[in-house]
């Protein structure tokens, strides 16, 4: 009983510190025809003086532990609901902005997270423009398996290690940069398969025409690959010319150009040729005059899948502890280890769930593409068969060789 009457003693110093400041801004609410406001915070204020003579009458006849605890809190909950009550609007905003952006903070870096997917790499698994969300929680107590898909940061990205402010904002906020104050933004968030663990011996070779993985000397068979063609389409995102006067006043995402992940001015999206452009069943928001074209043959230029390039023969490597292995499902279109070699286990972020919904553009913001098209945005950029979509995690199964 003795910490609970320590603890009422500091909370009756503060309600005597501002039982003055309590009965002023009842006045003002008054005064400002705010009659709802001002008749509750009265009604707390009352409670409180009946709260403080309870408690006196408890002490003066030695009541039970229990009853003076009940008081006590009974007094502490007035105080704390009034003392919010008469804070200023501003300050009410204020705090409840920054109590906001604490927990989506903590629940982004430790518990949930949602992730745009950039990149087409882990076609036609997950698609550009899904929203993926990632479970944090799920390496804390197991280990990462074999075929999961991973949310990992870019590991070729370089911490700003100057001071701790810059690197805190880079690591737990980095939504974007504030270059008035020199914060530059965190490491952009990828979707991969895990394809070795520590302790694998990985190897990529070229068989019959096709690269193929090696695990542990034995080939894998691995359904989950992108099958399909990659077509080439020339989209311009952005709404004001460059060289105009009104784009000269303009921020970058406003300008018209290519998206910041074309390369070379393209995108390459996987395409079912069987299909019609309206039928595709991944993508289907971009028209006949953006598919680009041969200058030679008149046509439409793809990249076939299972074509081998020179990244798909390495290793064989043994991984060490803590490093992984993981591609992404459209290998023709996948920055991953082939490249950069290890993935260290610091760079994983957490395990991809599911698809929570999925927008067909390549615009900074959705809602550049509902101005400019706001009738196929519906129709065709929103991708309502993808909301909700758990992701699949197969191991790929190794096949004995003959």
């Amino acid at each position: 009983m003795a910490l609970h009457k320590y603890l009422f003693k500091k909370w009756l110093t503060k309600y005597r510190a501002k039982k003055d400041h309590f009965v002023a801004v009842i006045e003002k609410q008054k005064e400002k025809g705010r009659s709802k406001d001002s008749t509750h915070c009265s009604h707390l204020l009352a409670a409180l003086e009946e709260d403080l003579q309870t408690i006196s009458r408890i002490e003066q006849e030695k009541g039970t532990w229990w009853t003076y605890t009940r008081a006590t809190r009974r007094f502490k909950r007035n105080f704390k609901e009034l003392d919010e009550l008469t804070k200023p609007i501003w300050r009410q905003w204020t705090e409840s902005l920054v109590f906001a952006i604490i927990v989506v903070l903590i629940l982004k870096n430790f518990v949930f997270g949602q992730y745009l997917v950039p990149t087409g790499s882990a076609e036609p698994t997950i698609l550009v423009g899904d929203h993926i969300l990632g479970n944090k929680m799920a390496y804390y107590f197991s280990d990462v398996k074999r075929g999961e898909y991973i949310i990992v940061d870019d590991p070729m990205f370089t911490y700003d290690k100057s001071n701790i402010i810059k690197y805190a904002w880079q690591k737990y906020v980095g939504f974007f940069a504030v270059p008035f104050l020199g914060l530059s933004a965190g490491p952009i968030s990828w979707t991969k398969r895990v394809i070795g663990l520590p302790g694998d011996t990985i190897e990529g070779k070229v068989e019959n025409g096709k690269p193929v993985i090696y695990l542990n000397g034995k080939k894998l068979d691995e359904p989950y690959i992108n099958p399909y063609p990659l077509i080439h389409v020339s989209k311009t995102v952005g709404f004001f010319d460059r060289d105009s006067f009104i784009g000269s006043f303009m921020p970058s995402f406003l300008l018209k150009g290519h998206s910041e992940h074309a390369s070379h001015g393209e995108v390459k999206y996987t395409y079912d040729p069987a299909r019609t452009l309206d039928d595709q069943p991944f993508y289907k928001n971009f028209t006949n005059e953006e598919i680009v074209h041969s200058s030679i043959s008149g046509e439409a230029i793809m990249t076939y899948p299972f074509t081998p390039y020179h990244h798909d023969v390495f290793g064989p490597f043994t991984l060490a502890p803590g490093k992984y292995w993981v591609m992404g499902d459209n290998r023709q279109n996948s920055y991953d280890c082939r490249f950069w070699l290890f993935l260290d286990r610091s760079t994983i972020q957490g395990r991809a769930v599911c698809n929570l919904w999925s927008l067909d553009t390549q615009e900074a913001f959705w809602a550049f593409e509902l101005i400019k098209h706001p009738i196929t945005f519906w129709t065709k950029a929103v991708r309502w068969n993808r909301f909700f979509k758990v992701i699949k995690h197969e191991p790929g199964t190794p096949v004995e060789i003959k």
